[in-house]
């Protein structure tokens, strides 16, 4: 099973925070894709975030959760620090390791932003538009031949 994580830079925020976490497939498309494509509105825990406020999008897939897969990103940034603090004559690394912040989950996943997001905000939203207004022109001009047609045929012209 995989797993899609949607992190984004919303509004005036310079960091990354994180919408969604360890969705399906199916869940990604229902919960961000289909809404964003629409240009609609979605939820991301109790906030409602407009998709036009999105500055920068990043959709990852991982094989594993979240959680395991930052604890993972953690242990290996602890074990390099130890490694060279055991290594170094005098100088001292002082620090927590990666995992922490929405955006390392980047750094062990595939980013698929670009395979499932097409386009800005509600570009699927008048998809039909164009179409709608040629078919319109056309059944017009259908009809007025019909009809035409009919008044020739009735002897009224």
């Amino acid at each position: 099973m995989t797993f899609h994580h949607v992190i984004a830079k919303v509004g005036a925020q310079d960091k990354f925070r994180c919408l969604f976490v360890d969705l399906s497939s199916e869940a990604l498309h229902e919960r961000f894709i289909k809404p964003y494509e629409k240009g609609q509105s979605f939820f991301s825990g109790n906030d409602l975030i407009a998709p036009n406020d999105l500055k920068s999008i990043r959709i990852i897939q991982t094989m594993r959760p979240d959680q395991v897969e930052r604890d993972e990103i953690n242990r290996k940034d602890r074990e390099h620090i130890d490694e060279l603090n055991r290594s170094s004559d005098g100088v001292f690394i002082v620090s927590v390791g990666g995992g922490y912040a929405a955006q390392d989950i980047a750094e062990v996943g595939k980013d698929l932003t670009h395979d499932l997001i097409k386009g800005p905000p509600g570009y699927k939203q008048n998809q039909w538009a164009l179409s709608h207004k040629a078919f319109g022109w056309i059944f017009g001009i259908v009809a007025s031949v019909l009809a035409a047609g009919l008044a020739k045929w009735l002897g009224w012209l």
